[in-house]
């Protein structure tokens, strides 16, 4: 297997190719140790129901927020968030993932790897695959390019909310800061009286759907004192932080109270470093970054997660997220404690320019961010690039009158074929949409070969709310721009006018499903005031902020099918969604053999059933069969009718 057993999870050996390791999907329940039976939460310590004197090691429960009562939870090898995945770059890996479940199918995505050559294993459900069955097996084998911080997740309705992810952690070959120092913090919402089911049902509003916020699966609620994560750093060493946002809807504001954060890279690519107060994190993202402990006395921190609520922050703080820093100075260095500390809070990916009624705060939205030339990995394509240039602009909202979660007012309907590998049993025409007239279809959009891809992602017009979170499989993207709201004195925020939605119609009025930019030499995307052309960050999911839109760019040089979708999966379900149909030509080459197939079986009802030819020989036998048997019966007879 050529595996190390680490106290997070699995760790490939360097040279190892391929790496393998396996992932067991099962069923799991919150306050529950399977030998001891249900336990309760007390001054950070769990405790047995049956008998409180025994107290129950942590390890071996997954606690969520220390409600009392048990909730079932779909894990990966038992437990909540699943084991971090570590290897290196450029190592191929075989991920065995077993389906234990009785009733549901899954499938497992590799957040953030592009798969170049290995389309058939970015693991969504009737994409790139058909669902892994129960009892069943699949083996996922790709290689990584590049290091960061990635994760993995289900691809199947919402059964990430359920506890099904983890980390999956790609390490330089030249890694200088140790794994015993390097963090992992996955954070997530919870409610422990619906499941993610009902709650996605339900359709409840943010202020009900989440009770706490877990760290790495712990947390608390009111107050119940129930375990919590705490991490170990000393003044003397280099520690790095990788942050991930597993949650099913909720962006969190992030921070450590009295320790700046220097912030490295984003989705697994290197920015020039800069340092900030706190982190706005939106579903999917994953920020890396150190702790700046020049000033910081030993002691005991608070590391504070929040609900970021965009369009109400009056509402930050009802809901916290906790864990515990414990800062050391094991080598007694002297410490400057001298600080200043009037001075602005800086805020790293604000969905606005300015932060609303909020003094002393300074916005660094990540489009103001530059790559890290020295560090950035080099691009391989597997397909030449061309000189053709392409620009799509694609609305996410929630079009009148059925509100329903869509793009360019497409509501995605999910295939019932894996659409990589049995394309011509796909229908994706979306024939019934036009500019104010909304449908629902397998929205696809076709990518020439090489050719250059400028996408405007817009949240304008009837249907925007809220800002979206937007994740491209297959692919990291240049972040050219974005555009954001006019912020009133009192807060208000007032879209942007730079998209012109219709000729006819004012954009509040209008659906937005063919949008282009108001002026018109801006289609020369070299004319955009503010463009960054130069060394601009890269990433796998960006946020489209309400009011405003995001200018992205990449190359059509991945053959694949890759999904593209709203990352709040309520929106997902719903049909915030499209599949990027990407130089098809290619593919067929770089898909394995023996991949199941899958569809449905829609026979005419008023036709009448013809037996099949099994049927039908059997039929044959038997008559066969009884013609000999008459036969025997009537010779018989007539023997002994002549022996008379």
């Amino acid at each position: 297997m050529l595996i190390d057993l680490y106290v997070e999870g699995f760790v490939c050996e360097k040279n190892a190719h391929p790496c393998v390791t396996s992932l067991v999907i099962d069923y799991g329940f919150t306050m529950l140790d399977s030998k001891i039976g249900p336990v309760y939460a007390d001054n950070r310590r769990l405790h047995a129901v049956k008998n409180n004197s025994i107290e129950v090691p942590i390890e071996n429960v997954i606690t969520a927020n220390g409600w009392n009562a048990t909730q079932p939870l779909l894990t990966a090898n038992k437990s909540m968030p699943g084991p971090t995945i570590f290897l290196y770059e450029n190592q191929i890996i075989t991920v065995v993932v077993q389906n234990n479940l009785v009733n549901e199918p899954v499938t497992i995505h590799w957040h953030g790897i592009d798969q170049l050559g290995w389309p058939a294993m970015d693991g969504v459900a009737f994409v790139t695959q058909c669902p892994i069955l129960p009892g069943q097996f699949f083996n996922y084998t790709f290689q990584p390019r590049f290091s960061g911080t990635y994760w993995y997740h289900s691809h199947v309705g919402n059964q990430r909310d359920m506890g099904l992810f983890g980390a999956f952690i790609v390490l330089k070959r030249d890694e200088k800061v140790p794994l015993e120092r390097q963090h992992i913090i996955q954070l997530h919402e919870w409610n422990h009286l619906y499941g993610a089911i009902t709650l996605l049902k339900l359709n409840l509003k943010d202020t009900m759907d989440s009770m706490s916020i877990l760290i790495n699966g712990k947390g608390e609620f009111e107050d119940n004192m129930a375990p919590l994560e705490t991490y170990s750093v000393d003044i003397s060493e280099t520690n790095l932080f990788r942050m991930i946002n597993v949650g099913s809807a909720s962006p969190f504001l992030f921070s450590v109270p009295g320790i700046s954060l220097i912030v490295k890279e984003t989705d697994g690519y290197p920015f020039l470093e800069t340092t900030v107060d706190k982190i706005i994190i939106y579903p999917a993202e994953r920020y890396d970054f150190e702790l700046d402990l020049r000033h910081v006395q030993p002691g005991m921190f608070n590391m504070t997660v929040h609900i970021f609520n965009e369009r109400n922050l009056e509402k930050e703080g009802k809901i916290l997220g906790l864990a515990f820093l414990n800062v050391t100075n094991l080598q007694s260095i002297t410490i400057n404690s001298s600080r200043t500390t009037d001075k602005n809070m800086t805020l790293l990916n604000c969905p606005f320019d300015i932060y609303p009624k909020v003094s002393k705060t300074k916005c660094i939205p990540v489009s103001h961010l530059k790559s890290n030339k020295a560090a950035q990995p080099l691009n391989f394509d597997l397909v030449s690039r061309s000189q053709e240039l392409t620009i799509h602009f694609l609305n996410f909202g929630f079009p009148k009158p059925k509100n329903y979660s869509s793009i360019n007012g497409r509501r995605f309907i999910w295939p019932t074929v894996s659409a990589l590998s049995q394309p011509s049993e796909l229908d994706t025409s979306c024939s019934k949409c036009d500019s104010e007239t909304s449908c629902e279809c397998t929205h696809s959009l076709t990518l020439k070969t090489g050719s250059e891809i400028i996408m405007v992602l817009t949240n304008v017009g009837s249907g925007s709310f809220i800002s979206h979170p937007i994740h491209m499989h297959g692919h990291t993207f240049e972040v050219l721009k974005m555009g954001f709201p006019t912020v009133t004195e009192n807060g208000t925020l007032i879209p942007s006018n730079d998209i012109l939605c219709s000729p006819i119609h004012l954009n509040k009025d209008s659906q937005c499903n063919n949008a282009t930019w108001r002026n018109s030499s801006w289609m020369d995307y070299r004319n955009i005031p503010g463009i960054s052309l130069l060394d601009p960050v890269r990433k796998d999911t960006i946020v489209v902020p309400y009011g405003g839109y995001s200018v992205i760019r990449i190359w059509a040089t991945n053959p694949g099918i890759w999904f593209m979708h709203c990352h709040i999966d309520k929106h997902m379900a719903e049909g915030m969604a499209l599949m990027l149909n990407e130089s098809f030509e290619n593919i067929n080459k770089n898909l394995p053999d023996g991949l199941p197939t899958c569809h449905s079986f829609r026979n005419d009802p008023k036709m009448p059933q013809k037996p099949n030819g099994s049927e039908l020989s059997w039929t044959v036998i038997g008559l066969i069969l009884t013609a000999v048997v008459l036969f025997l019966v009537i010779v018989v007879l007539v023997v002994i009718l002549v022996n008379k």
